[in-house]
């Protein structure tokens, strides 16, 4: 690795927040960042750093012009582009819905040698409360502190549990956590990891959830668990009602992340329950207009395709009368979900733009 693309720190004591992003992903890392400035306290220093490759000067600027005036607040903008030429990136499996950026969490060890310590959190997700609490978990004992993945727990096939039981060879599929929330003990990290290590774990692992099978599998047995608060991944209110700290995850969540399809400045996620933490945050982010009018291309398609998603909901309602076990509660879900869609479809259709998400919260 040159010298030139080590990182730094910038204040001799501070919260080191990591990012990975590409163009693609500014939205909701531009709201996220927003909620980390607004919710930041004076009494601490913040390092957020954005690991991205070829990111444009206006979203730089746009990036940094969220902490103006705060001087207890650093934001760059990190070019990967030098280092990712120092290994061969197409070892590793990319797509439609995944991009290199979200294998950067993986190089952040290597990436920041000056740092003991670090907070990678993804960009879609907003903060609630200051982040210095969540940073300042004890990790001493552990390479991270995280939070479980309740989703993939508990609706995980027998393939996915096999591939986690001899591919990650972790006998408790239970203790599968979700990476877009991770308290990092780089120190103990790079005592027992090498990046080439890690590159190699990412091809021969990394088939089914990437980057985070990798981390499972690596740290497994030496994470600390945190509270669902932290990393609240409630689409589905239901998921939480047998998981310890559930209800508070529901209802005082420290960090909301919004995962999957259900992201809330696209149709599908920004009228359920949870995106109002998102609006809050948008409406006076530097990037609100885009934002909003990125929603309301996607509502707008969506009551384009009313009568298609009618066809789909009643396909979905019958399979869940055919269907048994597993399968029946998953068309059953898709069937509520669809309703729900549908509903929401028609209160656009109905209301415009004064059925829009964000005139919730402004």
């Amino acid at each position: 690795m040159t010298e030139h693309t080590a990182l730094v720190p910038v204040f001799e004591r501070a919260v080191p927040i990591v990012f990975g992003a590409d163009e693609g992903f500014f939205m909701p890392l531009v709201v996220c960042v927003q909620s980390i400035v607004e919710n930041a306290s004076d009494d601490e220093c913040y390092d957020i750093i954005v690991l991205a490759n070829k990111f444009s000067e206006r979203y730089t600027e746009l990036l940094l012009s969220t902490a103006k005036g705060k001087a207890n607040i650093s934001i760059r903008v990190h070019d990967v582009e030098p280092f990712l030429k120092s290994f061969d990136m197409s070892r590793l499996k990319t797509g439609h819905r995944l991009s290199l950026a979200a294998y950067y969490r993986l190089f952040i060890p290597e990436l920041m040698k000056d740092y003991s310590k670090a907070l990678y959190i993804d960009g879609d997700t907003v903060l609630l409360e200051d982040i210095a609490g969540l940073y300042h978990t004890d990790v001493s004992e552990y390479y991270a502190a995280v939070v479980k993945d309740y989703n993939i727990i508990r609706d995980m096939s027998m393939s996915f549990r096999r591939h986690v039981q001899q591919v990650l060879q972790m006998e408790d599929t239970g203790a599968y956590f979700n990476s877009g929330v991770l308290v990092l003990n780089l120190d103990m990290i790079r005592r027992d990891f090498s990046l080439p290590f890690f590159m190699e774990q990412a091809e021969l692992k990394g088939t089914k959830h990437h980057d985070q099978d990798v981390l499972n599998s690596l740290f497994y047995g030496r994470v600390r668990y945190l509270s669902p608060k932290y990393n609240s991944m409630w689409q589905n209110r239901e998921l939480y009602t047998a998981v310890e700290g559930g209800d508070e995850a529901v209802r005082h969540p420290v960090l909301v992340h919004y995962p999957g399809g259900g992201k809330p400045w696209l149709k599908g996620g920004a009228f359920r329950e949870a995106s109002r933490h998102f609006w809050k945050y948008a409406v006076k982010c530097p990037y609100a207009e885009e934002i909003m009018e990125a929603c309301r291309q996607d509502c707008a398609r969506s009551v384009a395709g009313y009568a298609e998603q009618r066809k789909r909901y009643l396909w979905y309602k019958l399979l869940s009368l055919l269907l048994f076990g597993r399968k029946r509660r998953h068309y059953a879900e898709k069937v509520q979900a669809m309703r729900r869609s549908l509903a929401e479809t028609e209160a656009l259709m109905k209301g415009g733009e004064e059925a829009m998400p964000w005139k919730a919260v402004s």
